[in-house]
């Protein structure tokens, strides 16, 4: 697991660092210089590859770094410059140690960015901590780095991203290289500011684990490492009744995919048992597509049996949007003593049923209890709470964490966010191949699998969407992303699930 900070959390682990344990500020400043020019030389080569080098540099403790970053460049024999911008009336104590230090190291100061003249621009004009739009000779600048042909390599985020949201606060700095220090930022990893950050780094600076256990930052991610240590166990001896029965409730006429896709993924992630229950039209083609699955129908056989005999059910991917459909949903919404996953079309009933509701509070997902899942996309979720989508794309963490009953939420996008309302989980894997129909049916199906072989509905979601993501980037390794199907995805999970 690795934590992924906001700003307010980013500064309390640097603050009890220095002021608690008693690192000295210079310290850890020097520290995060060393890892920027490591990176420098090792992505870039030697100086007389590396070429001429600036550093645009704030007043504040991130241009800091910046002025430490160009002095061990010029040390190091790198034709390295220094660039202020600012009021030096209102420099950091910090900053002004680094120019002094970069001063009587003869590190050469320049007043204008010209154009093309640098090979590389290190970005350390705003750090973490900024919270209004750039304007004025800030923009200016920030526009002209953008125009250049250097590498950018940005000092802990690029400047003009907000640390906390992922905002472009008017312009950013579009950085090909983001090294950032002890803890990857939440503005690096969610979009917008995802694209401006281009490739992070996370390097290790001294921050004591008491500094971030201290913290405890409330977003993480997980990585392919994690994987093995969080699936349920699967002992030796055991058979089909040891892992689970699932219940997948999906599929219309015309619309057979959706079961398939959903079924076989639950299949795909280990658990025992999968009934399709669906429209008397699928059945032989699950029977010919799925022959492992129990076959059901919704029209002719009773739900409560087949809810009854599942451990975990699914409801929704292509069940359509009618009366029949919007029963079955309010049956399934009775259910209080096994989990629940709604995703696709059964959202788009929750839609409905807020809006038929007399209370004049949204009901759906926020009133579901902690044993459902939701898994909207920004649209459904824009239709569930009535709020722009992209008031949502701005706010992502706020409202998949604003909850009353602690159901989790999977809000699917390029950087999906997961929470039941305490933690939140940003997922750091897949690629733009998972654009494609079928992939959330997939995914509703993967969740499932995992939560009926024993695991917590909110540690199963985050998994699933974690493994879904590694999907498509080990198929991605071989394939393109073009043309991946959301039967590609089925097909590669052997190969990254572990052994």
């Amino acid at each position: 697991m690795q934590y992924i900070t906001s700003s307010d959390e980013a500064k309390k682990i640097d603050n009890i660092s220095i002021r608690e344990i008693g690192i000295p500020s210079p310290v850890l400043m020097e520290k995060a210089a060393l890892s920027v020019y490591n990176h420098i030389i090792n992505t870039f080569g030697t100086p007389d590859k590396a070429g001429k080098i600036l550093a645009v540099c704030g007043v504040g403790n991130n241009g800091g770094d910046g002025v430490a970053v160009a002095r061990l460049l010029k040390e190091a024999g790198y034709d390295s410059y220094v660039m202020l911008l600012g009021n030096i009336e209102k420099a950091t104590d910090e900053i002004k140690i680094q120019i002094n230090i970069a001063q009587n190291l003869d590190v050469k100061f320049v007043t204008d960015l010209f154009d093309n003249e640098y090979n590389i621009i290190i970005d350390a004009i705003f750090g973490i901590g900024l919270s209004r739009n750039v304007e004025g000779k800030y923009a200016e600048c920030i526009n002209k780095i953008n125009n250049l042909s250097a590498e950018v390599v940005a000092v802990d985020i690029p400047s003009g991203i907000n640390a906390t949201t992922g905002e472009i606060l008017g312009c950013a700095v579009k950085a090909d290289y983001t090294v950032t220090f002890g803890t990857n930022k939440i503005g690096n990893v969610l979009y917008p500011g995802a694209l401006n950050a281009g490739k992070t780094i996370v390097a290790d600076i001294g921050f004591p684990k008491k500094a971030v256990q201290t913290v405890n930052p409330r977003a993480y991610t997980y990585s392919r490492e994690d994987i093995l240590n969080l699936l349920p166990a699967r002992k030796s001896r055991t058979n089909k009744g040891s892992y689970g029965r699932v219940l997948v409730i999906a599929g219309s006429p015309g619309m057979s995919g959706a079961c398939y896709f959903t079924a076989k993924a639950a299949y795909r992630m280990g658990c025992g048992l999968v009934k399709v229950m669906t429209s008397d039209d699928n059945l032989g083609i699950i029977k010919t597509k799925l022959p492992e699955a129990i076959t059901s129908s919704y029209e002719s056989d009773n739900i409560s049996d087949a809810v009854n005999w599942a451990d975990v059910i699914v409801i929704g991917p292509g069940i359509g949007i009618n009366a029949y459909s919007e029963k079955l949903m309010k049956e399934v919404l009775n259910i209080t003593d096994k989990p629940v996953i709604i995703d696709a079309d059964g959202l788009n009933i929750l839609s409905e049923l807020n809006k038929k509701s007399k209370s004049s509070d949204k009901l759906y997902p926020y009133a579901l209890s902690s044993n459902y899942i939701v898994t909207p996309h920004m649209k459904e979720m824009s239709r569930l709470i009535d709020v722009s989508v992209d008031d949502i794309k701005n706010n992502m963490m706020k409202y998949t964490s604003k909850q009353s009953k602690g159901c989790t939420i999977v809000l699917k996008d390029a950087r999906t966010v997961i929470s039941d309302g305490n933690s939140v989980y940003i997922n750091t894997t897949g690629n733009n191949g998972l654009s494609t129909g079928g992939s959330g049916d997939v995914l509703a199906g993967m969740i499932s699998g995992l939560v009926a072989q024993g695991a917590e509905p909110f540690e199963a979601a985050k998994l699933a969407v974690c493994i879904h993501g590694l999907a498509a980037d080990v198929y991605t390794e071989k394939f393109s992303r073009y043309s991946m199907l959301a039967s590609d995805i089925l097909d590669i999970l052997p190969e990254v699930m572990p052994y």
